[in-house]
């Protein structure tokens, strides 16, 4: 059995997922969905997969540009359901339908309390992840669409909001190489598109953003096959913002280091516990402290 479960947490929720005032923070959620180590390795086969996922996000400071501002505090404790089934399509390929539902709070103070607070859930996530085996040495070559549906809670009068009010495309491609029994690495990258947000703001304007991109590499060591640590970097750019067709806010770019343990702590229940930071920002938002849980059950 692999000792690493789920294709990831939506990286949006890094950001919260919610819709800031566009003149300071379009780009700010230009992200992909955040792979954890090992997560396209194949689950064992006719598994149902419950996961249950804690974030906490601590923002210090933003970017325009390379201009920073101090003290721009936002704070998200959020959450994730998520459930998954694997099924067999050939020897050696496989797919795993699921939804993801996010909820949770977001809470803004110091130079960025005027953004208020928001609690609530964020838009469902749909994904069928294919993976295919490439060897015996289970190396893998996998690819999947993440759809952002708008049916998380939105206030176009809110700074802050846990849904987006628009439709978005994920497509994800991973590759795993194993070298040996003990390490791997993992490299995914990410191609986003986003449909239009017709009611953004009090003014009821369209806010349209350009393509983003991600590219994230893992480095893992598992020294048993209950155990997997791994340290991770990842780069995300792109997201221009456009409103009512005006270019609004230029696109972000940062980058990422992620520390990661993984345990099982019984043969069908699995522990998670990440701690990461950004290392570099432009326009957008600087997470100084991000704190991921997770547990996962195999049924």
């Amino acid at each position: 059995m692999s000792t690493v479960l789920g294709e990831g947490k939506p990286k949006s929720l890094r950001c919260a997922g919610f819709s800031l005032a566009i003149a300071l923070m379009g780009p700010a959620c230009a992200r992909a969905a955040e792979v954890n180590p090992g997560d396209y390795e194949q689950f064992p086969l006719k598994s149902t997969i419950a996961v249950v996922y804690y974030n906490y996000v601590n923002t210090d400071s933003l970017y325009m540009g390379d201009t920073k501002v101090s003290n721009f505090n936002v704070r998200s404790n959020l959450g994730i359901a998520r459930l998954l089934h694997v099924f067999s399509l050939t020897k050696r390929l496989t797919i795993d339908p699921q939804f993801l539902l996010p909820f949770g709070n977001v809470t803004a103070s110091g130079a960025a309390k005027a953004l208020g607070s928001t609690t609530g859930v964020g838009d469902l996530i749909l994904t069928a992840p294919l993976k295919y085996r490439l060897n015996d040495h289970h190396d893998t070559l996998s690819a999947t669409v993440y759809l952002y549906l708008p049916t998380g809670s939105y206030d176009r009068r809110r700074s802050l909001n846990l849904g987006e009010h628009r439709v978005s495309l994920d497509f994800q491609g991973a590759y795993i190489h194993h070298f040996g029994t003990h390490w791997a690495f993992d490299l995914i990258g990410d191609v986003i598109w986003y449909g239009d947000n017709n009611r953004f703001n009090v003014s009821n304007g369209r806010m349209s953003q350009s393509e983003s991109y991600f590219v994230q590499g893992i480095g893992r060591y598992m020294p048993n096959p209950k155990t997997t640590l791994a340290l991770g970097i990842s780069q995300s750019w792109g997201g221009k913002t456009l409103l009512n067709g005006i270019p609004n806010a230029a696109a972000s770019s940062s980058t990422r280091l992620n520390l990661t343990a993984i345990r099982f702590v019984a043969p069908r229940d699995q522990l998670l516990l990440q701690a990461g930071t950004d290392v570099s920002v432009s326009n957008g938002l600087a997470s100084n402290i991000t704190v991921q849980c997770r547990y996962a059950h195999i049924f």
